[in-house]
């Protein structure tokens, strides 16, 4: 017949057995077995914090204010890039940060989206503005011309492309269909694919907001996982 013990009389028959240190190594042993037992909770997003993106732009607002990742801090901030005639990706990601923000309750002025305009040619700042504000009143435009979109998007490895119609002047564009994701110090932190489930991203968005202010400790650069994603 098998006899259970306590665990604190267990240890002091491996003391009667073995010297004091033994025993206090082999406690600390299991102690430490027990928290690598404990699963590593990870975010949702692509943790693309180990690349040096989106740190060093500037882009004037739908209001002609020149914007940069400072203006932000403070705030959970959800930046991607779309157009206003976009038929589904673009709507879609403004809908789905509408709810998380429903679901982040009180909490919802802790998130800042931040939509940059790839069709400058016919969203004017009005355009853009009135758009983003039909989803959200809290939410930015910014509308650059040609050169400093390109310049934007390279901060970010983004993708864009136009796409020209069967009927003269129509076209559409292509574009990277997710979003980044920076922490309250303006750093991006994540990159979250176009689709990825509304609770998932609430999640991440809810661990940045209760995240505390300190440096984030990241692996060298080339690291991460790739970003691109058209849509």
């Amino acid at each position: 017949m098998s006899r259970h013990f306590p665990f604190a009389t267990g240890l002091s028959a491996l003391a009667r057995t073995f010297s004091l240190p033994v025993v206090l190594v082999t406690a600390a042993s299991l102690l430490l077995v027990a928290c690598a037992a404990k699963p590593k909770l990870d975010y949702y997003g692509k943790d693309i914090s180990c690349q040096d993106l989106g740190q060093h732009w500037t882009l004037p607002d739908s209001a002609g204010v020149s914007r940069s990742p400072a203006d932000f801090q403070g705030k959970v901030t959800y930046l991607f890039f779309g157009f206003t005639s976009c038929p589904d990706v673009c709507p879609t990601t403004m809908v789905e940060l509408g709810r998380v923000k429903h679901l982040m309750g009180s909490d919802a002025d802790k998130l800042q989206v931040v939509f940059v305009t790839v069709d400058p040619e016919r969203d004017t700042p009005a355009v853009a503005q009135t758009y983003v504000k039909a989803f959200d009143p809290s939410a930015t435009a910014l509308v650059g011309d040609a050169d400093q979109l390109a310049a934007m998007a390279s901060r970010f490895k983004a993708f864009y492309e136009r796409e020209d119609g069967p009927v003269p002047g129509a076209y559409a564009m292509t574009h990277t269909a997710g979003g980044y994701l920076f922490d309250r110090q303006g750093r991006v932190r994540l990159f979250v694919p176009f689709g990825m489930p509304v609770e998932q991203l609430f999640s991440d968005i809810q661990r940045l907001t209760l995240e505390p202010d300190h440096p984030v400790k990241a692996p060298g650069a080339g690291q991460c996982p790739g970003v691109a994603g058209k849509g």
